[in-house]
């Protein structure tokens, strides 16, 4: 009996690996196409996906599939791409498929970006899994002849390509999927089993589309506006399937992109705690939070622990959201919302902002910081402007009008040596960034990232939030001691001084005028190496906050100068103040100096303060009424048994990754990382 031997066809999220995993979840986007696909098509072909380039190559090494299909997103397009080049070379037979949101809207700019790249022979638009099955059924109409399928300029659903001439771009009509519960769960399928065995997050989502129309966002195309959403009881099986099996995991993410909305975020918020309560798992819940229904948020939020609650305003100023087609919650829905994320101990609120956005200037960047502050946002993560394909802040009208400066920039951790088909292939991905315009100069934006550095490392995360505590208590304001350490360098030590200036030249140094210099200096043997081990293209912002954290003492003088020069310079210094804060830097340096190391020890150190008291009213102390105790206490400084293994999970989850340690404070709750205290007994 004969047996006709079923054409092999490769799904790949791929991730860079050189300097550590770059994009860090599980590949919940192409898991759904892969299952689909073999749902629909199983019986005809043989479906494989991966996320490492190694398995990749490794597959590629013992056969050469009839279609090669990848995912297409800023930090992985170049990575695919010579791949895809490569194995056409050896085998031009071979079909390439892209999906993903790193594609233009625009009909011409798709068919100069289709040209740039000749190694793409179809790219799938919006939705992939219709789009994908749609395509393979038509090209086995034609028995893979590429050729002839273009010569007759078939319609593809949701997909794009140029003609056999490459002169014209034939596109497919636009279809959304109405009910996303006929793409089978790749969680409950087994398709994402292997992924439990790597230090990923788990992504899961319920929804689908965004009612928003942001510039800055490949979402906010209106074919996306529709909100369809998965029957809850397939997310419920989902989420048990998920905790039974994570390993050495504390987060869980999820891919809606306005979660606690919706009514039936609600249902799905009580499935979480469920397996909270059941598993111990997950610690931390990394969502994005809903733009609109603030009250609805917070009754979502008020059901999950560990979630980072917060929300996205990108800035403050009117004429900012304006050009950015931006509408944010209202200042009071917004307070409110971050309110009620302070009272509950198990969260850390956060906002997102950016910098260099159309219409921005130093002073309005300098006013979303301070309002961000003094509605007491626990975190606040600052963005540079990247310039995404497929947006309309991309578009050539928009950089016109706004006469908007950019640079081309390594992805951090985006770069690599990568062994494909028995070669190694130097590669990085490449980015565009605005670092000016006609309201923000040059100098004033490397001023906006100084500034953020400072609040990144002073303000989020708790490091001082004991300080800031103090300040609040007497009226001064947290932000204008910020401000007071960016504008007074000459109070900073050798080393920070160093890593300021390595802070600004990775900010503005390690920039090309175009794609082309970028990847002419990049790609070269002896620059690619100082990008591989981390002296080039590194994440400015996330290293030398590390780096600041870890010379803690460095930076703890800084912040205590910081404090009794802006209490001098409003007459507000007292004795008594004097004499508190020489005992919280005491206080503070026994609790956050080097936290992650030796876990299991305790310390101990006497005080003039009770502490325990004072951290009831989350040390908002005003010494000037608050007499020092007769007889001293002593405390006891430890990490829990919860606080050691949430640390030897994340320690180990991100010392895989890219920029590990600065994306570890980043992301994690630093409360617990830093050591509990009680009473000795």
């Amino acid at each position: 009996m004969n047996l006709i031997k079923k054409h092999e066809i490769w799904i790949s999220d791929l991730t860079h690996t050189a300097q550590g995993i770059v994009s860090r979840t599980f590949p919940l986007g192409a898991s759904c196409v892969f299952t689909y696909a073999k749902k629909q098509l199983g019986k005809d072909f043989n479906f494989k996906l991966f996320k490492f380039p190694s398995d990749l190559n490794g597959a590629l090494i013992q056969q050469i599939p009839k279609m090669l299909c990848f995912s297409n997103y800023k930090w992985n397009f170049e990575l695919s791409y010579k791949f895809a080049s490569l194995v056409k070379e050896k085998d031009p037979s071979v079909i390439t498929v892209w999906g993903g949101p790193n594609f233009p809207v625009d009909i011409n700019e798709k068919i100069e970006f289709l040209r740039q790249w000749p190694a793409i022979d179809f790219s799938i638009e919006l939705e992939g899994e219709l789009g994908f099955v749609d395509l393979v059924e038509k090209l086995s109409e034609y028995n893979f002849n590429l050729e002839a399928l273009k010569k007759d300029k078939k319609k593809i659903i949701n997909t794009c390509y140029l003609d056999f001439d490459r002169n014209q771009l034939n596109s497919g009509p636009i279809e959304r999927i109405k009910n996303v519960n006929i793409v089978p769960s790749p969680y409950l399928s087994g398709t994402m089993d292997e992924f439990f065995e790597k230090p990923l997050i788990p992504l899961f989502e319920t929804t689908r589309g965004c009612p928003f129309a942001c510039a800055f966002c490949a979402d906010g195309q209106a074919s996306k506006n529709k909100i369809h959403r998965y029957d809850p009881e397939r997310t419920k099986e989902e989420l048990n399937y998920i905790a039974k099996r994570v390993k050495n995991m504390s987060e869980l993410m999820n891919a809606d992109l306005n979660f606690g909305m919706y009514k039936q975020d609600v249902l799905t918020a009580n499935m979480i705690r469920e397996i909270q309560e059941k598993f111990n798992y997950p610690k931390t819940v990394i969502v994005a939070t809903g733009k609109n229904m603030p009250q609805r948020v917070i009754d979502v939020a008020s059901i999950i622990k560990g979630w980072q609650l917060g929300a996205s305003i990108q800035s403050t100023d009117p004429e900012v959201l304006k050009a950015s087609n931006r509408q944010n919650i209202t200042s009071s829905a917004y307070k409110k919302l971050i309110d009620f994320g302070n009272s509950k101990n198990a969260t850390k609120t956060y906002t997102d902002l950016m910098v260099a956005l159309p219409g921005d200037t130093k002073e309005k960047h300098f006013a979303s910081l301070r309002w961000s502050i003094d509605n007491n946002v626990r975190s606040i993560r600052m963005h540079q402007s990247i310039m995404l394909v497929g947006t309309d802040m991309a578009s050539k009208e928009t950089r016109k009008n706004h006469e908007l400066k950019t640079k081309f920039r390594t992805v951090p951790g985006a770069v690599g040596n990568y062994e494909i088909l028995d070669k190694k292939h130097p590669i990085a991905e490449i980015e565009e960034i605005i670092i000016g315009s006609n309201t923000l100069s040059e100098k004033d934006y490397i001023e906006c990232r100084v500034m953020d550095l400072f609040i990144q490392t002073f303000y989020n995360n708790y490091l001082f939030e004991e300080v800031f505590a103090l300040l609040k208590s007497i009226n001064v304001s947290t932000f204008d001691c910020i401000l007071y350490i960016k504008n007074h360098p000459e109070l900073y030590s050798s080393k920070v001084k160093n890593i300021v200036k390595d802070f600004i030249s990775g900010t503005i140094d390690d920039l090309y005028d175009t794609l082309e210099d970028a990847h002419r200096h990049v790609l070269s043997s002896d620059t690619i190496l100082k990008y591989i081990k981390g002296e080039l293209g590194y994440n400015e912002l996330l290293t030398n906050t590390e780096r600041l954290f870890s010379n803690f003492e460095d930076t703890r003088d800084l912040m205590f100068k910081s404090v009794q020069g802006t209490l001098k310079e409003k007459n507000l210094f007292t004795e008594e103040i004097k004499n508190y804060l020489s005992e919280l830097e005491r206080f503070v340096t026994v609790r956050k100096n080097h936290p992650l190391s030796n876990i299991g020890s305790i310390k101990t150190m006497t005080f003039n303060y009770d502490f325990e008291e004072i951290r009831k009213n989350q040390y908002q102390i005003n010494p000037n009424s608050t007499p020092t105790l007769k007889t001293p206490l002593r405390f006891d400084f430890y990490h829990d048994k919860e606080q050691q293994k949430y640390i030897m999970n994340q320690v180990k989850m991100y010392s895989a990754q890219a920029e590990g340690m600065g994306r570890l404070l980043f992301q994690s709750d630093s409360r617990l990382l830093f050591r509990s205290f009680a009473k000795s007994s």
